[in-house]
């Protein structure tokens, strides 16, 4: 299976997701109120802060199983495998506990909830710990399905259980009105992810939990890029959230809503970019593992060059559609109040999302202290953004000031373009893409002249905008098809 494929069967899921939560964040936040879906997010933000809760083993296990791959060594894979489920189970187990003691105890001194509500988000911390171990959990076997190449089958898995979860989430809003039932619910779903992920390890690839594998050797082995790893992790995680956390702390409930229906659809966008992170990571990982190290620039080139026009076409509608967007999306009172942040956020997601594919090659060539170092610049300019952003000009400061902190990223991509010899952000077709799609949304936004930005008239424009570059990205496989329908169809090769 081709590279591009790996990355389509990876972003499936996420692409759906993204389609249904944009469908069903109005009714979340109409079911729920303004109160509760903020309490639902101060669960969810408070969760972000644990994405170190593996140390970065999971990572860890992935190259190294990776590699064995590459050179056919499947009785180091099992090892390196049985070492990992050793450490991670009960590890994982301690990190849940951890996290439901420090939410339900520090919870409601930080984040503003009501003295009645208290009890309520002390329970939601409760269930949100139980299904954070099943979610990291689910994590480990779904780096042994990319370990194998097996991206069709994560990319459908991942599609079901994300309907699953959200789709029937929305009637329970409504009936309940509760965000610890949508909580408790999506650990039902992390638990029945897992028992599938274990079935089908155990069937496809003859991998069951392999405790009888571990060895101490292939622990220490793993433990220093573990360690560099678990460093970054934390930087991301403690820091990376920083600015909800302060919006969270010092906003009021409704301008921490409004922050989060822009960072969750950001997350949403940027959130598509891990599923080329596993098929990079992994086609490096083999490629050092049998030895064609030349090929990593033709990885990070294909894998540039496939995403890198779509996040600009989402930066460039969301930039220049948003008051239309957002009126469609979510009506004209709530809209207003995302008007100023959601630009700068979503293309910030976006910068993010493209820099995925140079922390995929920086973790497959071992090169984690660099990778780790672009992450604390980030995450220091993020800091000094929000606290600037924030006495500047609230909530808006701090959108602005977590775009600006993404820069880091975008010095982390030239970084890893020149160590593998890739074209990238230096491409001549990389501003070709630029300058056609400014062009073309520039001439489409003189329409405002007529209607005004939030007339529904401006969804033709829009779409027109849409359409156009669509076609002008997807115009070689466009072509490529239509020469093969012409082939078919001729007298002579009937």
């Amino acid at each position: 299976m081709s590279l591009r494929k790996q990355s389509l069967w990876s972003m499936l899921p996420l692409v759906v997701v993204t389609f249904v939560n944009v469908v069903s964040v109005p009714l979340f936040y109409r079911y729920l109120g303004a109160e509760m879906y903020a309490l639902w997010f101060y669960v969810l933000t408070f969760t972000g802060t644990f994405g170190f809760m593996d140390l970065g083993l999971g990572v860890a296990v992935g190259r190294y199983m990776g590699i064995a791959l590459g050179k056919g060594d499947e009785q180091a894979v099992r090892e390196y495998w049985g070492t990992a489920n050793v450490i991670a189970i009960p590890l994982l187990a301690f990190m849940a506990l951890g996290f439901l003691v420090i939410g339900a105890w520090y919870g409601p001194r930080w984040f503003p909830v009501a003295p009645a509500n208290v009890s309520l988000l002390r329970w939601s911390f409760l269930s949100g710990g139980l299904g954070l171990f099943f979610s990291y959990y689910c994590q480990f076997w779904l780096i042994l399905s990319q370990a194998h190449l097996d991206f069709r089958f994560v990319g459908v898995l991942r599609t079901a259980m994300s309907i699953l979860q959200v789709v029937p989430a929305i009637p329970l809003a409504w009936w309940t009105r509760s965000p610890l039932v949508l909580i408790t619910w999506t650990t039902v779903i992390a638990f029945l992810q897992l028992v599938v992920y274990v079935w089908h390890g155990r069937r496809t690839y003859r991998m069951g939990f392999a405790l009888g594998q571990a060895r101490r050797g292939r622990a220490l082995e793993m433990a220093a890029y573990t360690g560099k790893t678990f460093a970054t992790l934390i930087v991301n995680s403690l820091l990376g959230t920083v600015d909800r956390i302060v919006v969270g702390r010092l906003a009021p409930a409704a301008d921490f809503t409004y922050y989060s229906i822009c960072t969750n659809a950001g997350g949403r966008i940027q959130g598509l970019s891990q599923a080329i992170m596993g098929p990079v990571f992994n086609n490096s990982t083999r490629a050092l593992g049998d030895g064609t190290r030349t090929s990593l620039a033709l990885v990070y080139n294909q894998t540039f060059d496939f995403v890198f026009p779509w996040y600009l076409l989402v930066s460039m509608i969301v930039v220049i559609w948003h008051p239309v967007l957002l009126h469609l999306w979510l009506g004209p009172e709530l809209s207003v109040h995302l008007f100023p942040i959601i630009s700068p956020i979503i293309v910030g997601c976006c910068l993010a999302a493209i820099s995925t594919i140079s922390s995929a090659q920086l973790g497959s060539l071992n090169r984690l202290g660099a990778g780790l170092v672009f992450h604390i610049a980030t995450s220091l300019l993020l800091v000094a953004g929000v606290f600037v952003g924030w006495h500047w000009y609230g909530v808006i400061g701090v959108a602005w000031g977590f775009l600006l902190s993404r820069i880091a990223l975008v010095v982390q991509d030239l970084f890893v373009i020149r160590l593998v010899g890739a074209c990238g952000w230096l491409a001549a077709s990389t501003w070709r893409h630029f300058t056609m799609q400014a062009a073309v949304g520039l001439a489409l936004l003189s329409t405002s002249l007529i209607w005004p930005r939030t007339s529904f008239w401006q969804l033709l424009p829009a779409v027109l905008h849409g359409a156009v570059m669509s076609a002008w990205i997807l115009r070689h496989p466009i072509r490529t098809v239509w020469r093969k329908m012409r082939t078919d169809l001729s007298p002579s090769h009937a």
